[in-house]
């Protein structure tokens, strides 16, 4: 019988060997044994104890109702599934709560599959480094969790050692990376394969699962910014990724738990709807201010705000008169006082104690900021918004852009004068605007023109006779008034529109018999741009001009929406006037004997506004509310600077504008208005006393 000799080994090959075999070793690791079982078994019955056991430099204060709420509803959440959204007071500690009930969670066994998310991706990245910083540094729970501990110290900060890492053979599978985590699979332990995760929600959801496990547990911290909170467009994105992405993370067969820790920061936010058990019962909401029940002395807290604003005033940053009012009618003060909790910060100043309580801390804040302020950050109870957002353009700050130039007095840089007329049965609205390049206009002159001989008897079409003879009237006033600039020179009108709405006939005659720089004009909503221009037509981002032979004149057609907002836009925006002095508004008015003098026009300007609202079920909506029917030197105002488009000038862009505004037409609001001479400066050419467009 033939006998097989093996091979003789050579010192290379027992080399190889010998070093794999030492690697191999080096990769083994033993776990110790649990230092302390009975506080191990105790912490994990009991999540308060827990946290205070393991991390007792985080929770050394007692914990509030709004805590043991937090902590209770998050683990029952984390044993049974379903959605809570809960809202606390800023500052409260929800986050660092958060924090340590993450790790509770994969301790007591409770979760399998972890996913912090947050309102962008780096603040989600927050939760998760500091869910591996205590498994890896913690001394306490590396002596009462070593099958969770021990492998992870064992990487030494190097994840590329964890493909290698074994316990008697076999491999603990340990990931260890930026992106997500699974715990070590050590013999005899429950935590195998435990996983986390994170995502912002600027972050795509859809799929999201690891070696086919798919998170069971979703901790939403914190889900909006102050940006966020104020953009329905963004509140309803977010929502919608709750809703869809979120919530589809989950298997069938799975009760995904889903808790949403915010502070309410305004009424229509995502966290507001969260928590507010009409809009969204699902979620189960649950709101947390820090007063309980308010004092019912409330005119001595008065006096005592006032009293501490008095003292700042007077250089005291810490109100020490406020503080012996305080403390000598304390009793009295603190009557029917309730406080979600009783701990406040202490602040001394030579030896004195100047925050003696948490009603009186409260206090402060509010005297130090405002009533809605503090409900907003402390009450998660924010004054009514829900309603429709405008821009803010008032009468009031209509009639604070002030030009510092006098009545028909022009500023030298002027490149260009437009007036326009809105028509009225008994009197027309005109106004009368300067524009220089790249700074803005200035409104130099406006007025009524009075139609005399009709009345309520007569209707629209029986009044234009009478219209034409009052339009004759004022353009002869126009063109006789003196509009003098910077240099000196006498400037005239360079182009004029008329409102042709109603009173068409009379317009279109006016305009034909006046010739040169007067054009009919007519709004138009909703206005679509023409593709291509013609002989007869001209197309232009945010205005017509057609060609009506059988009248022999030009119609200009503007897109009413747009300069509407363009006017309110330039009332709002800060710029520059010709000498660089700072002036509040790219739009505005000449000097007179007190700006409350410009009321009345001030008042058509605000007449209406640009309204943004969100509707439930219909996303945002954006539309002008009228809220004065006297609006006609508002739409004077428009034409005229419609009629700037026509003489080329190209303008500031206004401030930025939100989201939700740019839903009524995303071109229309871009922050560089596109012009007529942007478009192609040879499509107007100016006749004698005007602009009109070439024939092509």
């Amino acid at each position: 019988m033939q006998t097989l000799l093996m091979p003789t080994k050579t010192e290379r090959d027992k080399d190889i060997q010998r070093k794999r075999d030492d690697r191999s070793e080096s990769a083994r690791i033993t776990i110790p044994r649990c230092v302390n079982p009975v506080r191990r078994a105790r912490c994990l019955a009991d999540p308060a104890l827990f946290l205070r056991t393991y991390f007792p430099d985080r929770y050394n204060l007692e914990f509030g109702k709004d805590h043991l709420f937090m902590i209770d509803t998050i683990v029952s959440r984390g044993r049974n599934g379903g959605k809570q959204a809960i809202a606390a007071p800023r500052g409260r500690g929800k986050s660092e709560i958060v924090k340590g009930l993450l790790v509770y969670l994969v301790c007591a066994q409770i979760v399998r599959f972890i996913l912090p998310v947050a309102a962008t991706t780096p603040l989600a990245k927050r939760l998760y480094k500091d869910f591996k910083k205590k498994l890896a540094t913690n001394d306490l729970l590396y002596e009462d969790f070593p099958e969770i501990c021990h492998p992870i110290r064992e990487l030494s900060g190097a994840p590329l050692r964890a493909a290698k890492q074994h316990v008697d053979g076999r491999l603990t599978q340990i990931v260890w990376t930026d992106d997500y985590i699974s715990l070590p699979h050590v013999p005899g332990s429950p935590y195998g394969g435990v996983k986390m995760a994170y995502y912002g929600l600027d972050a795509a959801f859809r799929g999201a699962n690891i070696d086919g496990d798919r998170p069971d547990f979703v901790l939403v911290d914190d889900p909006e910014t102050r940006e966020s909170a104020k953009s329905h467009m963004q509140i309803e994105d977010r929502e919608q990724i709750l809703d869809q992405d979120i919530n589809g993370l989950a298997s069938q067969e799975e009760n995904l738990a889903v808790v949403v820790l915010s502070t309410v920061q305004n009424n229509y936010c995502l966290s507001a709807r969260l928590t507010d058990p009409k809009i969204r019962p699902s979620y189960n909401g649950k709101r947390f201010g820090m007063v309980l029940a308010w004092p019912t002395n409330g005119d001595a807290w008065q006096d005592y705000v006032q009293k501490r604003r008095e003292d700042q005033i007077a250089g005291d940053e810490h109100g020490t008169r406020a503080l012996a009012y305080y403390e000598a009618n304390r009793v009295q003060m603190d009557e029917g006082v309730e406080m979600l909790s009783e701990h406040f910060k202490p602040i001394e100043i030579g030896g004195r104690q100047m925050v003696v309580s948490a009603i009186q801390q409260t206090y402060n804040t509010i005297a130090d900021t405002s009533k809605d302020a503090y409900f907003t950050e402390y009450q998660n109870d924010p004054p009514q918004s829900t309603g429709p957002q405008g821009q803010g353009v008032t009468a009031e700050l209509v009639s604070s852009r002030l030009s510092g130039l006098a009545r028909r007095q022009l500023p030298a840089s002027t490149i260009a004068l437009t007036a326009a007329i809105d028509l009225g049965k008994y009197r027309c609205h005109w106004v009368v605007i300067a524009w220089w390049t790249g700074v803005g206009g200035c409104i130099v002159d406006y007025g009524v023109a009075e139609v005399t001989g009709t009345d309520k008897a007569l209707n629209n079409e029986a009044s234009e006779p009478m219209i034409y003879k009052a339009l004759l009237n004022w353009r002869d006033e126009l063109l006789n008034k003196h509009y003098i600039d910077g240099t000196g020179t006498n400037r005239r009108i360079d182009f004029c529109l008329v409102d042709s709405g109603t009173f068409t006939q009379a317009a279109y005659e006016f305009c034909r018999q006046s010739r040169g720089i007067f054009h009919p004009s007519k709004g138009i909503n909703p206005y679509y741009p023409r593709k291509k221009s013609t002989d007869t037509c001209l197309a232009s981002a945010n205005l017509h001009a057609q060609k009506f032979t059988s009248e022999d004149i030009w119609l200009y057609e503007l897109d009413t929406n747009h300069w509407k907002q363009w006017v309110h836009e330039r009332f709002l925006t800060t710029t520059m006037d010709e000498n660089n002095m700072l002036r509040r508004g790219s739009l505005s008015l000449f000097e007179l004997d007190g700006y409350e003098k410009h009321g009345s026009f001030s008042q058509h300007i605000a007449a209406e506004e640009l309204l943004t609202e969100f509707k439930e079920g219909k996303g945002v909506k954006t539309y002008w509310n009228v809220k004065n029917e006297n609006n006609h030197w508002f739409d004077a105002t428009y034409m005229a600077a419609a009629s700037s488009e026509v003489c080329g000038i190209k303008l500031i862009g206004g401030p930025e504008v939100s989201v939700e505004a740019r839903q009524v037409d995303v071109d229309k609001h871009k922050t560089k208005q596109p012009t007529v001479r942007q478009h192609g400066s040879d499509r107007f050419r100016r006749r004698p006393g005007g602009w009109v467009p070439k024939r092509r």
